[in-house]
């Protein structure tokens, strides 16, 4: 009864194990695809090549990589989520010139020769200068969540030599360039330096990073992504996109950045320093106040390209701008370059030209012919005013206070038989009555208001007020020419 029961116990154990093997045999051979040889796989050959080390004598026999197989993949391909690769080689391999081989592992080495192997290392050939794998197969453990940044991956083995470690590879996992080359992402426009999202297009499922930081994004099912950077672009004036699928092909776009600028403009960038000017100048006690003047007498404006009500002010490099002023002799001039700033955002700058001008006294416009027309020769004395109106007016720029003096005289009025007008050409100013002889008769004084340039002298004449001609009963009927001289004088 008891040897019964054990033969049953027997069987049921022995059950187990062979349901245990058959298992995981069976769920390996479903997730495990070939990545070497199958359809749509990028691998490309070596034949023992060295990543890194020194080999020492080398290899007299090699290896050959007859299989690669993985799990997670895509179209026969490795991708971000394969977490195992199965490595087989078979063959001989021996070392040249009785060289020990110690220590030999298969590997799946970045192009540095780094390991992206994440598990304990298998030992494979251990203190031995020659020995035959027979088919030989490894898994190894990886992490290629950052598949696109190690492509192509190198397949192949490590060891140690009599000179140190030495890496051989016999073949890259790689990226396709004809999917590369398929892959379309874009940014979309309105891109800012204080931007800190950046959106676009994308093939559904596919990675989205940037070359402003480390944060990526994955594209969503609508073909879009938002990727929210969590700080703001800066002042780049563009920014480079990268989609990357799960295979690492990849593509790269790049996108406008427009960056907050300002921009200045004037309306003029000459600015004539009159006499008045010279005083306000003098009365300045700081740069601030000539570089608000410069700016106010030039019409400079700056203003934030992104439309902002920011307070913009201006400034100029240099020191000593009132001195520089006020040591401008007559026509000298300075240039004083000027320009906004917004915070730490400055604008071009607006080179403006000052010219000092003493100021000067002279005519504005001065009539060239006055006429009396024809009369009869009159009963009695009588004035005649001209037959137009005359025009004179004064011009002067010199500084508020300064005084001038108009004075007139005039030839005898006669004719081309030599005739004379007894009374000849008079200025009247009311009831008051001059002969203009050739002496100098003032007609009018005055005194330069501020910002007043022009004086028109003749603005209040009138019937009463004037050069009139003074004719008399005895003067002889032709006709009379004469000449009026005037004269103006910056003394009161």
């Amino acid at each position: 009864m008891r040897k019964h029961k054990l033969q049953l116990i027997l069987l049921m154990f022995l059950g187990l194990v062979m349901a245990g093997l058959a298992i995981p045999t069976t769920a390996q051979a479903a997730t495990m695809a070939d990545v070497m040889s199958g359809t749509g796989n990028s691998f490309n050959k070596m034949i023992g090549n060295v990543v890194f080390g020194n080999s020492g004598g080398g290899l007299s026999l090699y290896p050959s990589l007859t299989a690669i197989t993985a799990n997670n993949t895509s179209n026969n391909r490795i991708t971000t989520a394969t977490t195992q690769v199965k490595i087989t080689f078979d063959g001989t391999i021996t070392g040249r010139g009785g060289g020990k081989i110690n220590g030999l592992y298969y590997d799946l080495m970045n192009s540095d020769g780094t390991s992206v192997q994440t598990g304990t290392h298998t030992i494979v050939v251990n203190n031995t200068n020659s020995t035959t794998l027979n088919s030989k197969s490894v898994t190894l453990t990886v992490d290629l969540s950052d598949l696109r940044d190690r492509l192509p991956l190198i397949v192949g083995f490590r060891y140690n030599s009599s000179d140190g470690e030495v890496a051989y590879g016999f073949g890259t996992l790689g990226s396709n360039s004809t999917v590369a080359d398929a892959l379309n992402p874009t940014i979309d426009d309105g891109l800012t330096g204080t931007s800190t999202k950046i959106t676009g297009t994308g093939t559904a499922g596919d990675t989205i990073s940037s070359d402003v930081n480390s944060v990526t994004t994955t594209v969503g099912s609508d073909g879009k992504y938002s990727l929210d950077l969590g700080q703001a672009i800066g002042s780049a004036t563009t920014v480079k996109i990268t989609e990357s699928n799960a295979t690492g092909d990849s593509k790269s776009v790049t996108g406008d950045v427009k960056q907050k600028t300002l921009d200045i403009t004037s309306k003029t960038t000459d600015v004539s320093m009159q006499p008045d000017d010279l005083v306000a100048v003098d009365k300045m006690t700081s740069d601030d106040e000539v570089i608000k003047w410069l700016v106010d007498q030039t019409g400079i404006s700056a203003t934030p390209s992104d439309g902002s009500d920011d307070t913009v002010t201006y400034a100029n490099d240099d020191t000593g701008l009132v001195d520089k002023l006020k040591a401008l002799g007559d026509n000298e001039s300075t240039t004083i370059n000027i320009y906004g700033k917004d915070g730490d955002l400055k604008s071009d700058s607006v080179a403006v030209t000052v010219t000092n001008h003493l100021g000067t006294l002279s005519f504005g416009s001065l009539s060239s012919s006055i006429s009396y027309g024809s009369m009869e020769v009159p009963a009695k004395e009588t004035l005649f005013a001209p037959t137009s109106n005359w025009d004179v007016s004064i011009k002067d720029t010199r500084a508020t206070g300064s005084q001038w003096t108009l004075t007139a005289s005039a030839t005898a009025m006669t004719s081309t038989s030599g005739h004379t007008i007894p009374g000849g050409l008079v200025y009247r100013d009311g009831d008051t009555k001059t002969n203009l002889t050739d002496n100098a008769t003032t007609i009018d004084t005055g005194t330069k208001a501020a910002s007043v340039e022009s004086t028109t002298v003749t603005d209040d004449w009138s019937a009463t007020k004037g050069i009139f001609l003074d004719a008399q009963p005895s003067v002889y009927a032709d006709t009379y020419n004469g000449t009026v001289n005037w004269s103006l004088q910056d003394t009161p």
